[in-house]
């Protein structure tokens, strides 16, 4: 007795998935069905869980890949604007050239794992909480690293506001894979930049602080030697 309820217990399960009517096998049965000719297959995609949902995640992912991509262009700018024979910071230039080409390595990498969760890139949607900033690349060398700064730490907090919607007690919003993916791939790595440019930018302050009422060039050009050699 108990084995037969069991077989009839599974056999409606498995009644009500076929009877669902946003799976695939629904979507292939159907076309089977009605031998249609068409490819379509609305629902055997890479979505699960609450990814594709409008306002959730989804939109934030990709807002942030848009975001890597802005500032990956911004600190290319900034790369080729000190690399020139005016201003010739090689140091600076490199540094910005790190940033740029992490920013840019992030960006593929977040398509990449949209993507994969059956999502796809609209480089046109903007964050929630974004305010629109006006981007500045020829500044001086000071100024210079503490909008880096800024941008980076703009950065990590947008990491920190979708790991909160995907981790938040709701529904509609949580998804535990993408929780994991920021802090593996993102989190710890924003870490680190931004204790470096913090760094630089206090490092950088002595040394003007140092030398004030001096020639500057020197104390700027012996940090830029530094830079070189750790940036």
């Amino acid at each position: 007795m108990l084995k037969n309820a069991a077989f009839l217990a599974l056999a409606g399960l498995l009644t009500l998935a076929s009877a669902s009517t946003d799976t695939c096998f629904h979507d292939v049965s159907m076309d089977c069905s009605q031998s249609s000719n068409s490819l379509a297959l609305p629902s055997c995609n890479a979505i699960y869980g609450n990814f594709a949902r409008q306002g959730n995640v989804a939109i934030e992912l990709q807002a942030y890949a848009n975001l890597h991509l802005r500032r990956s262009y911004e600190f290319l700018l900034s790369s080729a604007y000190y690399n020139n024979y005016q201003t010739n910071r090689q140091g600076f230039s490199k540094l910005f050239r790190k940033l740029s080409d992490d920013a840019w390595s992030k960006t593929v990498d977040l398509i990449k794992h949209i993507t994969l969760r059956g999502g796809s890139m609209d480089f046109m949607v903007r964050s929630a909480i974004e305010s629109v900033k006006n981007s500045t690349t020829e500044l001086q060398e000071l100024e210079a690293l503490a909008h880096a700064l800024d941008a980076q730490k703009e950065m990590a907090e947008r990491a920190f506001y979708i790991h909160q919607e995907a981790t938040r007690n709701n529904h509609k919003t949580h998804d535990a894979e993408i929780a994991q993916y920021l802090e593996e791939e993102y989190i710890e790595d924003h870490a680190k930049i931004v204790r470096d440019l913090a760094g630089y930018t206090t490092d950088l302050k002595q040394f003007i602080t140092a030398n004030s009422g001096q020639d500057l060039s020197l104390a700027l050009y012996l940090f830029d030697e530094y830079l070189q050699k750790t940036a």
